[in-house]
């Protein structure tokens, strides 16, 4: 079970979006785990510490957004930290994104993205065609319609925290968890909920959205036409987590990434 921790000052609206999108998530995947003891606490869920406060102002940075401490045993987020620029949360509200950008950084909370790398997920580092190799996520792209031979492809524009941490945008067009916020409706697909399932999440299939892949005219329409865009969540910090010490309990502080 995923628990919000709300620091500081946040709105009734906000709290909702951030409680909604725990909800959410939990009804994809178990984030439950054996109990632990940290920082004098006992937790057997994910929790997630959320602020909203004045960072710099609007267009700036969006916030940071990640797991900060994991499991010594399958390294799966114990905790993580949600922060965000209130300028920018406002601004996020008025044009009616909020909810979808909270759902979208509390997946990177919970891995997506964040803990592909060390997981040994990614193929193609750097280069042009960077793919995601996990076994579930290739098998319901290539159910999608998605190259046979291939596996996922993801984000290969962007800096530290966008690049090779979300879908392609090119490919997946709206899907939730490209590096963009496209289209009015922003779906969670199976291949999404099995990516998790590769991370070793238990996970439940039937909560996925419907989604296809798009063509080229479709990309276009929603105004998909280019490698290179502006984008809200190309601008989050990413935190570099540490791993729980099995036999003690404790953690090394984090250091905190820029995107």
């Amino acid at each position: 079970m995923i628990t919000v921790n709300f620091t500081g000052s946040v709105s009734e609206t906000q709290r909702r979006a951030f409680e909604q999108a725990a909800n959410r998530w939990d009804r994809i995947i178990d984030t439950s785990f054996a109990p632990v003891i940290v920082e004098d606490q006992t937790l057997n869920g994910i929790n997630i510490d959320v602020s909203i406060e004045a960072i710099d102002g609007n267009q700036g940075i969006l916030g940071q957004a990640g797991p900060t401490i994991l499991r010594p045993d399958d390294e799966l987020p114990i905790k993580g930290i949600m922060q965000f620029d209130l300028a920018d949360i406002l601004r996020l509200e008025r044009n009616d994104s909020l909810k979808d950008v909270i759902l979208h950084e509390m997946a990177h909370v919970l891995g997506f993205g964040t803990l592909w790398a060390r997981m040994g997920f990614i193929i193609g580092s750097g280069g042009n065609n960077p793919q995601f190799i996990g076994t579930a996520a290739t098998r319901e792209f290539r159910t999608l319609g998605g190259n046979r031979l291939g596996n996922v492809p993801v984000a290969n524009t962007g800096s530290f925290g966008t690049r090779e941490g979300h879908w392609r945008e090119l490919v997946f067009g709206d899907e939730l968890l490209t590096g963009f916020l496209s289209g009015a409706e922003r779906p969670i697909s199976r291949m999404s909920i099995a990516s998790f399932e590769d991370m070793g999440y238990l996970v439940d299939y039937t909560e996925a959205d419907e989604f296809a892949l798009p063509s080229f005219q479709q990309l276009a329409e929603k105004g998909i036409t280019e490698a290179v865009r502006t984008c809200d969540l190309c601008r989050m910090n990413r935190p570099k987590p540490v791993v729980l010490n099995k036999k003690h309990n404790t953690q090394r502080s984090s250091i905190f990434m820029h995107s």
